[in-house]
């Protein structure tokens, strides 16, 4: 669009008084107009502040949790989870052993890392392995002197369950799981 000085505004003195007018309405103390343009100033501040706090309390929230489930555990044999929870790994439970040979129920699993750790340590668990676990019968190793890899961290899946994985502190964040609350 090609303007020419006869669609340009007049920009006369009376103009000008005005703009000026205008401006130092804005910027001198006490007035109407700098009393908004401060209120102004405050809102796009404390507004975003304000935001960014709720957010973070929110983050922080959810980031940890406890777990709610504490009948099994997921022991991971690679930090890897799909889009619908499944894992290379296996999910554990502790059953309570009777002398006349009938079924004596679940037992609630105080500490997922010994847990999972065992089943490393017997070789129930192979990273190696697509589905994180030993190919077949006869690969167990009940001296529990197969490897365990260091340092293993404790999650909470989505269901409350605890989770048991290879890697440090930020594995759970990596996979989008909370870290466990103590």
């Amino acid at each position: 669009m090609n303007m020419n000085d006869e669609n340009l505004p007049v920009f006369d003195e009376a103009r000008s008084a005005s703009l000026r007018a205008m401006l130092v309405d804005v910027a001198e103390i006490g007035t109407t107009q700098n009393r908004r343009f401060r209120a102004a100033q405050r809102a796009w501040t404390i507004v975003p502040a304000a935001l960014l706090v709720v957010g973070l309390s929110a983050g922080t929230f959810f980031a940890t949790q406890s777990v709610t489930d504490d009948y099994s555990v997921a022991c991971f044999a690679r930090a890897e989870l799909d889009w619908r929870g499944a894992f290379p790994g296996t999910t554990g439970a502790s059953l309570i052993g009777t002398t006349d040979g009938r079924d004596g129920g679940s037992a609630p699993i105080t500490d997922a890392v010994a847990f999972c750790s065992d089943l490393w340590a017997q070789h129930a668990l192979d990273a190696s392995s697509p589905n994180g676990t030993p190919p077949g019968p006869g690969y167990e190793d009940r001296t529990f002197s197969h490897p365990v890899p260091s340092p293993l961290t404790e999650c909470v899946m989505k269901n409350g369950a605890a989770a048991v994985i290879p890697g440090g502190p930020d594995v759970c964040s990596r996979l989008g799981l909370a870290s466990k609350s103590e």
